[in-house]
This record gives structure tokens, sequence and C-alpha cells, in this order.
């Protein structure tokens, strides 16, 4: 089978660095789509549309804050980010502990290294890329398999393509209920913390994802086993 075009969404406000990952990343990919914006509020616009593969996060765009210039805080913005690809971060320090929680997750990965260092970089998002690509061709697999016969590898792999799908909203929803558990509970005011709307917000829009994830899916196995031979002859 032919492999598809996959998309990386690169979020910075660095011209230079812009044209610097690309060149490195399409100089190893050959199926491969870079598409870039220069602010967070600009990726929450297009994130869906663009279905990206990997989303290449730079650390200072994030720092600028949003279009309202309030302060942005990290983990905040890869939680809602990571309900929908994998992210990362490019930075130019050590990992922030805030962090921690995401990458041992696997929703994240930091580059912490000076000068932003693009091989580095660009060896991690490769690695994204083809984990996203066998579980792509896993799915293809399952759905032939499925339509040759309803057989228990059939069902294996529909259930890896089913963890797969739901890893990254549920990734989000729990990250974000987590930060924000955290700060209620060391303020304990009874209030809601500062950036806690933004965040019910992103558990609430990844909730619906979610859900609306879990009925595709339902529908098209659903079809594929009525329309399987063994179905019929059932």
């Amino acid at each position: 089978m032919e492999p598809r075009e996959q998309t990386v969404l690169l979020i910075s406000d660095d011209a230079k660095l812009c044209a610097r990952t690309r060149h490195e990343l399409q100089s190893r990919e050959s199926k491969l789509r870079i598409a870039m914006v220069s602010s967070v509020d600009a990726a929450r616009l297009v994130v869906e549309e663009e279905a990206p593969a990997v989303i290449l996060l730079e650390e200072a765009t994030v720092h600028t804050g949003d279009e309202k210039g309030a302060r942005l805080r990290l983990d905040a913005v890869v939680s809602s980010l990571a309900g929908y690809a994998p992210v990362v971060i490019l930075g130019n320090e050590a990992r922030p502990a805030e962090l921690d929680a995401l990458v041992a997750a696997g929703a994240a990965d930091y580059i912490g290294l000076p000068e932003n260092n693009l091989p580095a970089a660009a060896d991690v998002v490769e690695r994204r890329l083809k984990q996203s690509r066998q579980v792509e061709e896993n799915a293809c697999a399952a759905r032939y398999e499925s339509e040759r016969e309803s057989g228990a590898h059939a069902v294996e792999d529909f259930g890896q393509l089913l963890r797969h799908e739901l890893n990254n909203p549920l990734t989000g929803i729990l990250g974000n209920a987590e930060l924000l558990l955290s700060e209620v509970r060391r303020k304990n005011d009874g209030r809601l913390p500062q950036g806690g709307q933004t965040r019910l917000e992103t558990i609430a829009a990844l909730a619906v994802r979610l859900r609306e994830t879990v009925r595709r899916l339902s529908q098209e196995w659903e079809s594929e086993h009525r329309s399987s031979p063994r179905a019929k002859r059932a």
C-alpha cells in the first residue's frame, strides 16, 4: 500500500526557524506536508481541519501569550493540543517539571537543547510519524481482514485502532482535569483558578470529540461486519 501524505503542524512565529524546520523534516520524509501557524490561538482554530500526525511546538511561542494578552502555561497548552496529536516541544533549556506527566504518558516529547537543535527534534518527529503510519497500516489490515473474515485477528487489530483513536483525546481530558484539580486543591478557596474556564472548555470539547470517535468507529465496525462474507452466510 502506498503511504499517504502526513502532516506536521508547526507552531512558531520565527520565520527562520520555520524555514529551517521545513527543510530538515522534508529532507527526511518524502510524503510530508508542513502546516505552519504563528500562534497557539491559530493552531487551535486549524488543528481539526489539518488532522496532523504530529504537532511541533516552539516553546517561545507559548510564552508570548494569547490574543488577549494573558500568559499561557506550557502544560495547559500541550494538554489541549495532545488531544489531537502527539506534541514535540522545541525549547532551549531543560524540560520543565510541569511537563513530566505528559511526557510519561507518551503525549509529548521535549527537546531542550541549545540553539533549538533541529536534527534532534526531527529524529523525534520522524519516530512519531512512523508510529502513526504503523497504526494506520494496522487499521487498514484490520479492515481488510474483517471484510474477508470476522476472525480473532481482526478483533485484535480493531482493538489496537480503538486504543489509538481514543488515547489522544483521553490524554487531553485527563491532563487538563488533573492540572485543574491540582490548582483547586492548592488554592483551596472554593473558586475556579486562573485559566480554569479554558481548561474546562478544553475538557468539554475533547469529551465531545471522544464521543463522536466512538460513534464513528462503532458504525464503521458494524457496517464492515454486516457486509462481511460470514455475516451474509449467517
